[in-house]
Order: C-alpha cells, then structure tokens, then sequence
C-alpha cells in the first residue's frame, strides 16, 4: 500500500517540491505551525506513514522504513527537491537516500533522527539507556500534545496517562524503533551525494552531540546543528528556529529553475 501525500500549500504554489516525513506515533499535521514559516512558494506535502499513531507496527514486516517512505514519494508527478524528517520519519529519508537509486537532486533535513555509529558496542547497558531514553520521548510527547492542559493535571494522572501510553505502545513499537537505530550502522552513507541538514538538541536523548558529529562526517554533503536548547519536538516546541535554519539551508532557485 502506498501512503498518502497530503498537500499544505495553496494551489498556487509553484516553487520547490517538499516532502514532510513524520516521526513514530505521530501525525502529518504535526508539520503544520513548520509549513507556515517556510517559503510560501513552495510546493508542500506531509506523508502519512505507517508508523502513524495508533499503529500496530505490523508496517515493519512489510518493508523497511526507506521503502515506504519511496513507495510515497513515487505517487509525486516530480522528484522532490527537498525531504524533511522528523526522529524515525528521518530516518526514512535517510535510508531513502543511501539506497540505490539515489534521488538525483534532493536535499535533505534531518531532525533529531537516531543514529547508531558502526562500531558501537551493543551491551545491555546500551539497550537500557535506549528504552529509557525511548519512554522519556514518549512523555514529551503526551506533554506536547496535552499543551497547557498538562498544568492542571494531577502528577497521579499524567504518570497514569504515560503509563498507559506506553502499554498501548508495547514493546514493538520499542523494539521496532530500536532496530531502526541499529541498522543505521550499516547504511552506505558515504555514497550519499544530497546536501543534507542534521539537527541536533541538547535536550534531545535520541542523538547526542557526539552522535550528531559522527553522522555527519559520514556524510560527504553532511552538516550538523546542535542547538542547547532543542529537545526531541524542535519542529514543534522551536518551531522559529527550525525554520529559519531550514530556509537559510536550502538554496534558492536558479534561473534555470524558476524558468
């Protein structure tokens, strides 16, 4: 099954082609307070993934992450000029963009994906620190979509929320999200040829600055920004800032182009 392109641009819109990958239990609107701060030329569509929330995550069976994401972009009447995704939906474009064929002109924004540099040693310790760090996304998550709601729960209730939230997200969705972070070890990223945008936060557990580094030397195209004070949801929470570096990123048109 090919998942669906949703548009969130006007009709009107005649400039680069941008495909918006989500993150796991997420949603493709989550993109929009992002796509009001971008070029309003652009041509913009959010990708609603299998990983979608709710999901059972039986998607992984079918097709890795890379492969679905492909099968979306292959409903586009034009190679995108730009794909932006956000921790697994990043993923996905990154392993979009290390398989054979290689996109020819895209660029790419990585937010806070999750890496995995070859050579790390895969011990218990490491496995622990990864589900810890996998609930604590998950609460920043329910925090985000609570908003201000949050302020007027009881500590029981939010802890009760999370805790249900993670039951019902079960070890799969733990699982699959960790095997992603290990295959990432394995990707050919040297022969990546799209200019690609790492952001990275120091509030965000799922890639460390280190991390955020080592990713982005093995990119020959590769640049890397860790902000201090971006958690997981940048896109969201710092929305502002993500976009003035996603704007100053990616390079205008050429006459060639706009003609």
């Amino acid at each position: 099954m090919r998942p669906p392109l949703h548009s969130m641009t006007s009709d009107a819109a005649d400039g680069r082609l941008v495909v918006l990958v989500h993150g796991m239990e997420d949603e493709w609107r989550s993109w929009r307070s992002l796509v009001r701060l971008l070029d309003p030329s652009w041509r913009v569509y959010a990708a609603e993934m299998p990983w979608k929330a709710g999901s059972d995550h039986g998607w992984r069976r079918r097709a890795r992450a890379g492969e679905w994401l492909r099968a979306a972009l292959a409903g586009l009447d034009d190679e995108p000029d730009l794909l932006i995704g956000h921790s697994l939906g990043a993923n996905a474009v990154l392993e979009a963009l290390a398989a054979e064929p290689r996109p020819e002109r895209a660029t790419a924004v990585l937010v806070t994906p999750f890496y995995c540099p070859p050579g790390q040693p895969i011990t218990w310790p490491v496995f622990e620190r990864a589900r810890r760090d996998f609930e604590q996304i998950i609460k920043d998550g329910l925090e985000l979509r609570l908003g201000p709601r949050l302020e007027r729960l009881e500590p029981d209730i939010a802890r009760s929320m999370l805790a249900k939230m993670m039951d019902k997200i079960g070890p799969v969705g733990f699982t699959t999200l960790f095997e992603q972070f290990l295959a990432t070890a394995e990707l050919d990223l040297a022969a990546v040829t799209a200019p690609t945008l790492i952001i990275a936060g120091g509030r965000d557990p799922a890639l460390s600055g280190t991390r955020a580094a080592s990713l982005g030397c093995r990119l020959p195209r590769g640049r890397v920004v860790v902000e201090p004070a971006f958690g997981h949801f940048c896109h969201v929470n710092q929305v502002e800032s993500v976009a003035e570096r996603v704007r100053s990123f990616v390079p205008p048109l050429t006459i060639e182009e706009i003609q």
